[in-house]
Parts: C-alpha cells; sequence; structure tokens
C-alpha cells in the first residue's frame, strides 16, 4: 500500500479549506451588498466577475482532480501549486472575458434586488 503525505494530511487540508472557502464566501456577500447598496454599477460588476472566477476555479480544481495519476511528470507539492495558480488565473481570464454567464446573471439579480 503506498501512503504519501496527501493521505496523511487529508483531515487537516480539508478543515482549512473549509475554513477558507467560508470566509472567502463572506467577502463575496459583503462586496456584493456593499457595492448594491451604494448602487455602485461598476463594483457590483466586479464583485459579480470575481465570484464566477471563484466558482470556475473550483470547477477547475475539481476537474483537474479525475485526471488519473501517473504520466511523464510526477505529481509533487511544487506541481500541486503550479496547478493551483494556473487554475486561478485561467479562472479570472475566463470571467473577464465573458465567462460561462454566471456573472450576468447574478447581476442581474442584484440590480432588481436592490432596486426597489
Amino acid at each position: 500500500m503506498k501512503i504519501d503525505s496527501a493521505l496523511m494530511s487529508g483531515g487537516y487540508q480539508t478543515t482549512i479549506e473549509e475554513k477558507q472557502t467560508a470566509v472567502e464566501t463572506d467577502a463575496f456577500k459583503t462586496a456584493l451588498e456593499k457595492a448594491a447598496s451604494e448602487k455602485n454599477l461598476d463594483k457590483l460588476k466586479e464583485a459579480s466577475q470575481e465570484f464566477e472566477a471563484y466558482f470556475v476555479n473550483t470547477l477547475l480544481k475539481v476537474m483537474r482532480n479525475t485526471i488519473q495519476e501517473g504520466g511523464l511528470v510526477e505529481k509533487s507539492q511544487a506541481r500541486e501549486t503550479f496547478e493551483g495558480m494556473l487554475d486561478e488565473e485561467m479562472a479570472k481570464k475566463i470571467a473577464k472575458g465573458g465567462g460561462i454567464g454566471l456573472a450576468d446573471m447574478i447581476y442581474q439579480n442584484m440590480l432588481k434586488a436592490y432596486d426597489k
């Protein structure tokens, strides 16, 4: 049986990731509510795009986890760090370039919700 460091620290990593996700979610919620209450449409659009980038990043990360181990380059901490940074930057570019439409839906719904 192969034992690697990812298996041994899995519980700890999950806890850190869950806390980070909760903090990021609260930050997005606060940014969206602040931009909408101030009626600052540019900040509202930016916050919507940031949330879409976060969502796309999560999709990329989950898709990357489905790839089987092996191949030309062995998994290492450095490679995982690089892939994480690559996914984050790709997600930002995807969201800025029109994305998957999530930012537009959030933006429109926030306009309706705070227009009243």
